[in-house]
């Protein structure tokens, strides 16, 4: 994707009485142009220390609570937290960092490479859902090798097959999901109907 910025129309603004700000949120601030991404509170009781919420060449200030506006579109995920786009199969998760807006709400991404390396990546906000590490380390990804079938056992952590399982073999074709009765993928309720599917796939 490429980083340019668009013009899109400003969205309306809200102000809900005694709902708490919270840091990453995005919001207006009365008499600043553009939207503002909060940073941290302080100094001192009612301010904010915010920053202009854009890719590069961010502005920081500190502002008093009574000039925040929050927005009626403010993106659902903020920096710090832990995505996964919202598709089954996805199996890889990622920090946000800034979230702007580029004709839609967009985040910079970062994930650890198996070379140690970190990746950077724009996505639309609208595909992201935020979890938790836990959910990452309880998903079930299992290996499997049976003659020449080399496979696994891969539990899906987000979207509404979120616990469901799929099998893959690489003597698959595609992207490898076994299936049956022609469908693109055979989602499994429970681990022991995925293991069954493995047994009838390498029989």
């Amino acid at each position: 994707m490429t980083i340019a910025q668009s013009g899109a129309r400003a969205a309306p603004e809200t102000r809900p009485a005694d709902e708490a700000y919270r840091a990453g949120d995005i919001v207006r601030v009365e008499g600043r142009a553009g939207e503002w991404e909060l940073m941290k509170p302080g100094p001192g009781p009612g301010v904010w220390t915010v920053e202009s919420a854009r890719l590069e060449d961010r502005v920081s200030a500190q502002v008093v609570v009574s000039a925040l506006r929050r927005l009626a579109d403010a993106p659902h995920v903020r920096r710090g937290d832990l995505v996964m786009q919202r598709y089954p199969e996805q199996e890889r998760a990622a920090v946000v960092g800034a979230v702007v807006r580029l004709g839609r709400w967009v985040a910079v991404k970062s994930s650890a490479q198996a070379d140690g390396s970190i990746c950077r990546t724009l996505d639309s906000v609208d595909r992201l859902e935020v979890v938790t590490a836990e959910q990452i380390a309880a998903a079930v990804r299992l290996d499997l090798a049976h003659g020449v079938h080399v496979g696994r056992i891969v539990q899906a952590v987000v979207s509404a097959r979120a616990g469901q399982f799929r099998v893959v073999c690489r003597c698959a074709p595609g992207a490898g999901e076994i299936c049956r009765d022609g469908r693109k993928v055979t989602w499994c309720p429970t681990l022991d109907s995925a293991r069954q599917l493995w047994d009838w796939h390498v029989s």
